[in-house]
C-alpha cells in the first residue's frame, strides 16, 4: 500500500511505482470518482470528435445496406429500429413481472 499526502490546494503525488505501472505521465488526464469511503482515479484519453466522426463516416460509407432496406429512407429504417427496440423492452419488462 502506498500512502500519499494531501498538499496545499489539495494536490497529491501519485507514487512512482504506481505511475509506472499505469504508464502515467505529466499532463495525462484522470477521472476521479468517489467509491465507498475513497477516491478512484482512472486514466482517460481525450479524442478529437471531428476525427472520430470522420472515421465513423468512412466506415459507414463502406457498409452495404441490408437487402430489405434498399430503396427505403433513413426515417423509415429508423422507425422500424425504434419499433424493434420498443418491442424488445416490452418483452424484457414482461419477463421481469
Amino acid at each position: 500500500m502506498s500512502l500519499v499526502t494531501v498538499k496545499p490546494k489539495f494536490q497529491v503525488t501519485i507514487p512512482a511505482k504506481l505511475r509506472r505501472g499505469l504508464d502515467l505521465h505529466e499532463g495525462d488526464l484522470l477521472e476521479a470518482t468517489v467509491v465507498g469511503d475513497g477516491i478512484l482515479f482512472r486514466p482517460k484519453q481525450v479524442v478529437d470528435r471531428n476525427v472520430v466522426a470522420d472515421r465513423v463516416a468512412a466506415v459507414l460509407a463502406q457498409i452495404e445496406p441490408a437487402p430489405e432496406d434498399i430503396g427505403r429512407s433513413e426515417d423509415e429504417i429508423m422507425e422500424d429500429v425504434l419499433a424493434d427496440i420498443a418491442a424488445a423492452r416490452k418483452e424484457r419488462h414482461s419477463r421481469k413481472v
